[in-house]
């Protein structure tokens, strides 16, 4: 298409043409180039309108529509202070070109409202309005003191980083140690690898300044490591953790995005469970015995050579993995995968829960009700109701805790 394109009559004279979107669009943008008060977009060839927003002052938008081919609401939803608070997908009497929640096409399904929180869930009604959900019935997975981490746990993790000369290096993060430690490591492993130095280093010094003003410690192991548990980063006041060699953890790996942690090893990485939020560098291997969790999409991983686990799950997070990857059982998003590079290690994508959720062990099905909620045996893991029978946070507590996940 190009810009003599002539307008159906539905389509305002005023209205511009924007070939990257296939529409032509009518509204005003402040001086910063952002989306101001009302915009109203038509759908090419045939000149529907198709979505109608508005935005405040700043370019924050406040609410949209969007509309079927045939005039009917497809979706709506309200914003404030840039957060979604109302997600709202309706279906079409007709034929439509719009995209129904993430692809949900069962006949009985007319309305979809998106819950808050992540993974991505939805509640569902008909036409009547009638909620088609199962009733949930959530109990607990763990207690609090299954979660929480004792004081000697805590001090032998925190004796076994700092014995034997290891460095602590609050107050003493500066120049000579970039130059003289970092860059040389950075350098030799991005020589090893295909991975970009600057991206690397760059994340790397926004976190060790981020940690050096929020008084949180930067620390460098130098050598092999063999710790119960690394899920305590915050208890220690760590940010940023360098591990110049290989990581051995016993139990679980946590790193949070509040504020941001990062895990940098520069060897290999052996743990029972790993749930990231922060950001996970590792350039050697990876092998996760039992659960690897993304959580949330605020942070990232790097896997400079393979990654192995037991059971793989995503997430909104995004992992880079310039080796090859191995899991038992996988699904989720798979281009949170290097970019839906390998949609094929997603091998329960297709399954139904039904075949999953035999596999887990028999702790969490003591907990959860899953009679109360059969009608969704019937869906594909893929679409994430695995977490409709147990609340995500519960389960990645669980994960942290180094509970067993399954049976075999």
């Amino acid at each position: 298409m190009n810009n003599n394109l002539e307008k159906p009559i539905t389509v305002p004279q005023q209205a511009i043409w924007n070939p990257s979107q296939n529409e032509w669009e009518l509204g005003a943008k402040n001086e910063q180039g952002n989306y101001v008060g009302e915009w109203k977009w038509w759908l090419a060839p045939n000149g529907h309108l198709c979505c109608h927003t508005f935005f405040d002052d700043n370019g924050q938008i406040l609410s949209f529509k969007r509309f079927h081919p045939n005039g009917e609401v497809s979706r709506y939803g309200t914003f404030e202070n840039g957060v979604q608070i109302e997600d709202v997908y309706l279906k079409s009497s007709e034929p439509t070109s719009e995209v129904f929640a993430f692809g949900n096409s069962e006949d009985k399904v007319f309305k979809a409202v998106k819950k808050a929180g992540s993974p991505v869930r939805f509640d569902y009604y008909d036409k009547n309005g009638i909620h088609l959900n199962p009733t949930i019935v959530q109990k607990e997975l763990i207690s609090v003191e299954d979660e929480n981490i004792s004081e000697s746990e805590i001090t032998n993790i925190f004796e076994t980083i700092f014995e034997n000369g290891k460095s602590f290096l609050r107050g003493q993060f500066d120049k000579q140690f970039i130059n003289e430690t970092i860059i040389p490591i950075l350098s030799k492993k991005t020589n090893e690898k295909t991975i970009n130095i600057t991206d690397v280093g760059g994340i790397f010094m926004h976190l060790a300044k981020q940690a050096i003003d929020t008084k949180k410690d930067i620390v460098f192991h130098d050598g092999d490591l063999h710790l119960s548990n690394l899920h305590c980063l915050e208890q220690l006041e760590i940010g940023v953790f360098i591990v110049h060699g290989n990581l051995i953890i016993d139990g679980s790996i946590s790193i949070s995005d509040d504020l941001m942690q990062l895990l940098f090893v520069t060897g290999n990485v052996t743990a029972n469970n790993v749930v990231t939020s922060g950001m996970l560098f590792i350039f050697g291997d990876l092998t996760v015995h039992n659960c690897l969790l993304g959580d949330y999409n605020d942070g990232s991983a790097m896997i400079g050579s393979n990654l192995i686990a037991k059971f793989f799950f995503p997430e909104d997070y995004f992992f880079e993995v310039l080796g090859s990857v191995n899991f038992t059982y996988a699904f989720g998003n798979s281009w949170r995968l290097n970019q839906d590079e390998l949609p094929e290690v997603f091998n329960y994508n297709e399954k139904k829960l039904s075949e999953f959720i035999p596999l887990l062990h028999d702790n969490i099905h003591e907990a959860s009700s899953f009679k109360e909620n059969k009608s969704l045996l019937d869906n594909n893991c893929s679409e994430s109701d695995l977490f409709e029978y147990i609340d995500y946070n519960e389960f990645k507590s669980y994960v942290r805790a180094n509970k067993p996940v399954f049976k075999v």
